[in-house]
């Protein structure tokens, strides 16, 4: 396809999103009222299924019918690349504290990580590339369960989301940024990350007579204080090392103590080594907390989450997409790597990937942060991402990738 070709097509892109930006907007508020935690997306896949029938673009479920993978829709060029679009479905057991008019209808679940947004905006991207046949590209539309428990991208991976694809672009949203500013940038991003279960069990008996006991409360305070203590002094300080404990769970009543305290918890890190480290540092630390209490305290690790790492060469064509397209002064390609876990490294560890960050700030509002009860997003955003990709698609095609 040669430059002339290309312009058109964008145009037509362009202007089949413009149109579809009504569509677009409804698609984020609908899910958004209906948010499903991860392993439970059953409704949410059915409604992008639906949204994706009525287009005319084939699919299936995953297995457990909480996923979908779109088959790959070809180019009319044979050697064309197939690129891989990914959202993520899944919300978060928060309780929506927004005064929005679509709010959460779901008591205690919430979309506070934008999956609302990335979900709406790969449905209009997609819908979008299903109009243009002339497309440089083949691309497939990827829609993920399970991001927040990290096990969603192994599941569709095993179940073929990435079979005869070269390449995965994917865009998460940043309440940090102004809408129009992105950040792409190559190389480490996100975290190794391993969860834990630590069930601190006991014997239980009248609060009034602890010496008769074995007070799991007791051991798990100490648990806790321990943690936090020792753990960062036994790593080396310039490996950075976040461990936290996120949920401690016991004892019925004030005057009863109980059988067994159950601490939930994570792991943070941006070296594979360190995390592994840590996690026999931490079982170390339980079974020494064990025999000072006399109690039996068990460790249980959830599998070890892959740090994501953007691929250097697609992350550099699409920053140069997108400082064409937003103005240089609004791509930032210097982030430094967050602690936050995110599974879309599964799929950038198998083939070149790239995740952008879309920035969804209000100019007049207080930043809230994801993960939180109040976290909004200004929709004046969601069409730029589907523009951004767009182009990167184009982009990608024109420079022939090597994968």
């Amino acid at each position: 396809m040669d430059q002339q070709q290309s312009i058109e097509v964008l145009e037509r892109l362009d202007g089949y999103l413009e149109e579809a930006e009504p569509k677009l907007v409804a698609f984020r508020r609908h899910i958004h009222q209906h948010p499903e935690l991860s392993g439970k997306e059953t409704n949410t896949a059915r409604f992008i299924s639906q949204v994706l029938s009525g287009a005319g673009i084939p699919h299936r479920l995953a297995v457990n019918g909480c996923g979908i993978i779109g088959e790959i829709m070809r180019s009319p060029d044979p050697a064309a690349p197939v690129i891989a679009l990914r959202a993520d479905i899944d919300a978060l057991p928060i309780q929506e504290e927004t005064d929005i008019v679509f709010r959460s209808n779901n008591a205690g679940v919430m979309h506070a990580c934008g999956h609302d947004a990335h979900t709406a905006m790969l449905l209009a991207t997609a819908l979008t590339l299903k109009q243009e046949n002339n497309l440089p590209f083949s691309w497939r539309a990827i829609f993920q369960p399970s991001e927040e428990e990290g096990q969603g991208a192994q599941q569709l991976i095993q179940e073929g989301a990435l079979e005869n694809v070269h390449g995965i672009l994917a865009l998460h949203v940043d309440p940090n940024r102004q809408i129009g500013r992105v950040g792409i940038t190559p190389g480490p991003r996100t975290a190794f990350c391993r969860d834990f279960v630590i069930e601190v069990r006991g014997r239980g008996g009248h609060a009034a007579r602890p010496y008769t006991t074995i007070d799991p409360i007791a051991a798990a305070a100490h648990l806790v204080t321990l943690i936090y203590q020792a753990l960062p002094r036994s790593s080396d300080t310039r490996d950075p090392l976040v461990v936290t404990v996120g949920m401690i769970q016991g004892g019925y009543t004030s005057n009863v103590i109980p059988d067994l305290v159950t601490l939930k918890g994570t792991i943070r890190t941006l070296r594979r080594e360190v995390a592994i480290e840590a996690s026999a540092t931490l079982e170390r630390l339980s079974d020494a907390t064990a025999g000072a209490f006399k109690a039996d305290i068990k460790v249980t690790f959830k599998n070890l989450l892959n740090g994501m790492v953007n691929d250097e060469q697609t992350a550099n064509v699409c920053a140069e997409v997108a400082r064409e397209f937003l103005g240089p002064q609004n791509v930032v390609c210097n982030d430094p790597p967050s602690l936050g876990g995110e599974d879309f490294a599964d799929y950038a560890a198998k083939v070149p990937g790239c995740m952008m960050t879309l920035g969804v700030a209000f100019p007049d509002k207080k930043v809230t942060p994801l993960h939180t009860a109040t976290f909004e997003l200004n929709e004046a955003a969601l069409l730029v991402g589907p523009k951004l990709l767009a182009r990167c698609l184009l982009h990608w095609s024109k420079k022939r990738v090597t994968v």
